[in-house]
């Protein structure tokens, strides 16, 4: 009798159990079809430290990452925004060569597929450029160039623009960046990487349209660079400065942050806010 008691109460466990697994599975299933419904973008600005890295989610599910921080923290961002099954980044944007935006992209290439590389030519040298040039061509990687301008279809909703500054003749400096603009039904957000007031003013003579909703601020929030010109002609509603808590460069800048007040431009910092995260429904 005992035994046979023994029998029945394993069986409503194991009935127990196995309610439980369906229970977490339907819920499972019921998020996905919850996340994927509507037209979404999404952009992630990732707490990365003293570095840059962005992800772009369109609403097709293309992802796009600018830059890639000073070390191996975006994978663990990465893996905090993407669903474990999503191993693909569709583009990787290069603003520049400095350590702080590219360290962290050697890894990413090793576990991620990648579909194609967009960057600049740049005379930047130095053991993580060299090691990252190595890894790309291991693989293999497609690259795009961008000499002058260039734009690129993501889908039916969302496309990108890009400006090399040195074919706008400035002086050579290692902070000029390849600025992207993207542009997803009206929803306008602008990278400017590290440029300084040099490039800023040269972009705003040239006929690029740098009007955007989100700024993601020049070099750090740097006093070199997010001019008041420059802020005048992107217009944003919001700033997002990527800095490190407590950084040795005072980044971001109080007169940047000041400007940014008296124009009335909402900012949200990295070091204070970690990572943020905009969402915009495309309709």
């Amino acid at each position: 009798m005992f035994k046979k008691d023994k029998t029945i109460a394993r069986r409503r466990k194991n009935k127990y159990f196995l309610i439980i697994v369906v229970f977490i599975l339907l819920f499972g299933i019921f998020l996905f079809i919850f996340s994927v419904r509507g037209n979404f973008l999404r952009v992630y600005f990732f707490n990365v430290g003293q570095g840059d890295a962005s992800l772009v989610r369109t609403p097709s599910n293309k992802n796009i990452l600018i830059d890639g921080g000073p070390d191996n923290l975006i994978l663990y961002r990465l893996g905090e925004v993407l669903p474990f099954y999503i191993r693909r980044l569709d583009y990787i944007i290069i603003s520049h060569f400095h350590d702080d935006h590219i360290i962290g992209l050697v890894e990413v290439l090793k576990r991620y597929r990648v579909g194609k590389i967009i960057f600049v030519s740049s005379a930047i040298s130095s053991s993580a450029v060299a090691i990252f040039q190595e890894e790309i061509k291991k693989l293999n990687l497609p690259l795009i160039n961008i000499k002058t301008i260039g734009t690129l279809r993501l889908d039916n909703y969302c496309d990108l623009f890009f400006i090399n500054p040195a074919s706008l003749n400035i002086g050579d400096n290692g902070n000029n960046s390849l600025t992207t603009k993207l542009d997803c039904a009206d929803y306008e957000f602008l990278f400017a990487g590290d440029n300084e007031a040099e490039a800023e003013s040269a972009l705003i003579k040239s006929s690029f349209d740098l009007h955007a909703d989100i700024f993601k601020a020049s070099h750090h929030g740097s006093k070199t660079s997010n001019t008041e010109a420059f802020l005048e002609t992107v217009r944003p509603q919001k700033m997002i400065i990527s800095a490190g808590k407590d950084n040795r460069f005072g980044h971001p800048n109080q007169e940047v942050l000041d400007r940014a007040e008296i124009m009335g431009i909402e900012v949200q910092r990295t070091d204070i806010d970690d990572t943020i995260d905009i969402l915009a429904e495309i309709r």
